[in-house]
């Protein structure tokens, strides 16, 4: 129940995004604002927040990122050639199928779990799967900005790139949080009550704005590929984690954490990003949507074969 308490009010922001857009009552272009809003203000500040306050020793554990970061990679690159052989995506709508596929919202979804279920032991991990998939995104914005650019009418140089990418608020953020991890200054009490409360907005300006894009025709529509993409992202995501991290040996905790992270809803960035490029917001959107429906039952499932595998470990607490 309590796992459900957790996942509801995520579909439930995503609802009332969904009502507001069949209602007429808020302009076509709400969403926009949101994006941009979230995009250059909100994410950043969670991200930031998120890896800043951590020890850089902390930040260290090559076992987890190998078997999470490396798996995600990995099941990455093969699900772009899949979307771009196989469906016949373009590159930048392959990237984004790819990408929601596999990247979590690990700091909305697996960190209250983790930490519901282990104290703050299990707040790093999931912090640590953040920054994994903030490198995803890293790779995802390079490829979109490279796209972006050879849509332009004069080519981009390849450094112009790079420079765009490390521009990107979002990812400025994430090089900024572990410069400032590295120097173990920490935050003032003010400091991170101001940016915890941009954290806090996150989620509903994100989950709304994902609502009042999405559209139950365009769902229908694109069924098959939404199925085949929930199910990577729910159920062959976390299951390759859980080998990969079993083979090297990963302490219990960290396993669990990994797998976990790895289970839970598609990561909201994939729309912002997604609709920040025009490149099949609504898809991404609909990812999104279904994944955090779903998540209710495969998340107890995978709690349930962890308890069965790891049962001590559940006992950290």
């Amino acid at each position: 129940m309590e796992l459900i308490n957790l996942i509801a009010p995520v579909f439930a922001v995503i609802l009332t995004g969904y009502v507001f857009s069949w209602t007429k009552l808020l302009a076509e272009d709400t969403a926009d604002a949101l994006v941009q809003f979230a995009v250059y203000v909100l994410i950043p500040a969670i991200m930031f927040y998120l890896i800043g306050q951590e020890e850089f020793e902390n930040l260290l554990n090559y076992g987890f990122y190998i078997s999470y970061g490396g798996t995600l990679l990995v099941l990455f690159v093969a699900l772009f050639f899949f979307m771009r052989g196989i469906v016949h995506f373009q590159a930048g709508a392959a990237t984004v199928a790819a990408f929601a596929g596999v990247a979590s919202n690990t700091a909305l979804v697996a960190l209250p779990i983790l930490h519901a279920i282990f104290g703050s032991k299990g707040a790093l991990p999931a912090v640590l799967a953040n920054l994994v998939v903030a490198i995803l995104l890293l790779v995802m914005t390079t490829v979109l900005e490279s796209l972006a650019g050879h849509q332009a009418k004069e080519k981009t140089p390849t450094y112009k790139i790079l420079l765009n990418v490390l521009k990107n608020p979002i990812i400025a953020a994430t090089v900024l949080g572990v410069a400032y991890s590295f120097t173990g200054i920490g935050f003032s009490e003010s400091v991170s009550d101001y940016l915890e409360l941009l954290s806090q907005a996150l989620a509903a300006v994100a989950l709304f704005a994902i609502g009042f894009t999405t559209s139950v025709r365009t769902i229908v529509q694109t069924g098959p590929v939404i199925l085949l993409l929930t199910v990577v992202k729910l159920i062959v995501a976390p299951g390759l984690v859980l080998v990969a991290a079993h083979l090297i040996g990963l302490d219990p905790l960290w396993t669990i954490a990994a797998t976990i992270s790895a289970a839970v809803p598609t990561a909201k960035n994939i729309f912002l990003l997604a609709k920040h490029y025009d490149q099949e917001p609504q898809l991404a959107a609909h990812i999104v949507s279904a994944t955090s429906f779903l998540a209710v039952g495969t998340l107890i499932m995978w709690l349930f074969v962890l308890h069965h595998i790891y049962p001590t470990a559940f006992h950290l607490n």
